[in-house]
């Protein structure tokens, strides 16, 4: 009998200790705070559409012209086969359009490290455009051909970046251009 109460009691302790791995711990929360005091949206107000007719012909201004002064016709010749032709009204000159602004490029301001990186990025291409007429094209690989073409490339969009000012691109591409002339040279 004393065994099976032993046995009873080390049932019970292990379920214990069993089902109190399985429980999760929860964190306590904190109760919900008093809701948030949001305003009111401004109230939405519409004004009536006023459509406005358009014109059935378009507006011209007319601008202010001096007339010439008109000189008589001669007396017409006495015959009675035609009649005098009747003279037409000048037509009024159009009046001259206002020519629109073309439209301003906004550029930041150039600055001290613009013009040194401009100078050092025109000396890498000096440096490449003198290896490169150093080469004769004739006599490289397919390769080498491929090479030169592409430093070409790169000196060509290495001056198109710096009129645009874009002078990391600029600096980059000429850096290119100049090692692969270097190289080019250097065989």
């Amino acid at each position: 009998m004393c065994k099976t109460i032993l046995h009873f009691a080390f049932c019970i302790l292990t379920s214990a200790a069993i089902a109190s791995g399985c429980a999760k711990a929860r964190a306590a929360t904190v109760p919900d705070g008093p809701p948030l005091a949001m305003p009111q949206p401004p109230p939405r107000l519409f004004g009536p559409l006023i459509e406005e007719p358009l014109p059935a012909e378009p507006v011209v201004v007319e601008a202010p012209t001096t007339e010439a002064p008109r000189v008589a016709p001669p007396p017409p010749a006495r015959r009675t086969a035609a009649p005098p032709v009747p003279e037409k009204p000048e037509a009024a000159p159009a009046p001259a359009q206002p020519v629109p602004e073309p439209p301003r490029e906004l550029r930041a301001a150039s600055s001290v490290a613009d013009a040194e990186v401009d100078r050092k990025v025109r000396a890498m291409l000096i440096l490449a455009a003198r290896n490169l007429g150093q080469v004769d094209y004739r006599r490289l690989t397919a390769a080498g051909r491929e090479q030169y073409d592409q430093a070409k490339a790169f000196s060509e969009q290495a001056e198109k970046a710096l009129t645009e000012r874009n002078y990391v691109f600029a600096e980059t591409l000429a850096d290119k251009a100049a090692k692969l002339a270097t190289e080019l040279f250097g065989r």
